[in-house]
């Protein structure tokens, strides 16, 4: 029987966590290069010095009109149509927002199009979304390693591989100062 020893070990087991390494270190340099205001969408918004949306609960759900006026007052985009979601799909650029909410596809001063998502009843938008965004939540899941919801950092997945991660790196710098 073949003999395993501490140098093999650590050769094969770099092989296998390689790429989530490689994966790991790829999302870490996009999100450190990248501000989290601008994947957010907050370069997009309008400061104002008047009183804030009425936030209160309304029985009526603003109509499709009076809510492009909202995102067209409150944000630099022009809004070009609008959906209404209300039901919640696994991995949504909206998810963890409560519904119903109007999803009012504008586009910038140069033609990209971003997704304004505005509760129905207040006016109030809540999330805007990008290509920017899209590529983060992309890269979110690939480090966090939940590839369809991209919101579960406690998966075991992740503990697995970052035990696996940290042992390469001991065996590492241990077969480094051991002589052969």
């Amino acid at each position: 029987m073949a003999k395993i020893t501490l140098r093999k070990f650590h050769k094969y087991i770099s092989l296998l966590i390689a790429i989530q390494l490689l994966l790991w270190t790829i999302s870490g340099i996009y999100f450190s290069f990248n501000k989290i205001e601008n994947i957010r969408g907050e370069q997009y918004l309008v400061a104002s010095t008047k009183a804030p949306i009425d936030t209160s609960f309304n029985a009526d759900k603003l109509n499709f009109n009076a809510a492009k006026k909202i995102v067209e007052k409150k944000t630099t985009l022009i809004p070009q149509s609008i959906e209404i979601i209300e039901e919640s799909k696994r991995g949504s650029e909206y998810r963890g927002r409560e519904l119903p909410l109007y999803k009012v596809i504008s586009l910038t001063k140069l033609g990209k199009e971003v997704n304004v998502y505005q509760n129905p009843f207040t006016g109030e938008i809540v999330a805007i979304r990008s290509s920017e965004w899209r590529i983060w939540d992309l890269m979110w899941g690939l480090h966090i390693m939940d590839w369809v919801d991209r919101d579960n950092i406690d998966n075991i997945l992740l503990k697995i591989f970052s035990f696996i991660a940290l042992f390469t790196s001991i065996s590492g710098v241990i077969l480094f100062f051991k002589k052969s």
